[in-house]
């Protein structure tokens, strides 16, 4: 026979496992709610990039068409190329005893160009003068295939009309010529004493001079008359500009590189 619980005792039962279970229902936490996707789209977010600077700017430097020439020597009694003056003087060479000395930025022209003549500015200009200069040629082709010669020396009394004078030394040469039409067109011509004729080796140096009075230029060669050559009565006898001048002919088989240094110019005046 079973044995019944008193009614009151039945009841606390309950109410204590009621309370058992709300206790261990609220000590465990609750599940996170889910993320819900939404329409919203998603913001990239954006990693600032490391700041630049950039190089500063350096600006190139100002083409120079020619060399810029020095501002002009004082002679002194012990320059040596007073005395050669005076010698030019007395033998006739140059017109006038008194003058004024000029020394020249040195000229080197090292890459041939295509062009037959490859001028430099000097922007010093004369008339009557004597110009010294140290040349050291490295020639290849041309003479003996006259007229296409390659050396290296001078353009004078260049004028505002692109006409001038040349004076060129090369190995076997000095040729001498006249040109016109923006200094592009220019003629040979002979000499009038002496044969011009000179042995000038590659990598050598040979000390040029041109001396110009009037209508006549003089040229010398490690201090030996070269030749003498009667320029124009007509033209071209006035003041002028002077100019390097490198003929050469790169594409025709025949160029030169050359350098000139220890330039000096003495302008012959009054």
């Amino acid at each position: 026979m079973k044995q019944k619980l008193p009614l009151g005792i039945t009841a606390l039962t309950l109410t204590a496992l009621a309370c058992n279970l709300v206790i261990n229902l609220t000590s465990t936490p609750a599940p996170a709610a889910p993320v819900l996707p939404t329409d919203a789209p998603t913001q990239a977010v954006m990693i600032p990039a490391p700041a630049f600077s950039p190089p500063p700017v350096v600006e190139p430097p100002a083409a120079e068409s020619s060399p810029t020439p020095p501002p002009p020597a004082a002679p002194t009694d012990s320059d040596p190329v007073l005395a050669q003056v005076q010698e030019y003087y007395s033998r006739g060479y140059l017109p006038y005893e008194g003058g004024k000395l000029t020394s020249l930025p040195d000229f080197s022209k090292i890459q041939p160009e295509s062009v037959i003549h490859d001028f430099t500015r000097t922007r010093v200009e004369a008339q009557d003068f004597a110009l010294w200069a140290d040349v050291e040629l490295n020639s290849a082709g041309g003479e003996p295939r006259y007229p296409n010669y390659t050396g290296c020396g001078f353009a004078y009394r260049v004028q505002n009309n692109s006409a001038g004078y040349t004076a060129i030394l090369t190995n076997t040469y000095v040729r001498m010529g006249a040109c016109s039409s923006g200094m592009r067109d220019c003629e040979l011509f002979g000499t009038i004493y002496g044969d011009g004729k000179v042995e000038v080796g590659n990598k050598t140096s040979a000390k040029f001079t041109l001396i110009v009075s009037k209508d006549r230029a003089s040229v010398l060669v490690d201090d030996v008359l070269i030749g003498k050559y009667a320029l124009f009565t007509a033209k071209l006898l006035g003041i002028g500009e002077i100019y390097f001048d490198a003929v050469s002919n790169y594409s025709a088989g025949y160029w030169t590189t050359c350098k000139m240094t220890n330039v000096k110019l003495w302008e012959s005046l009054p």
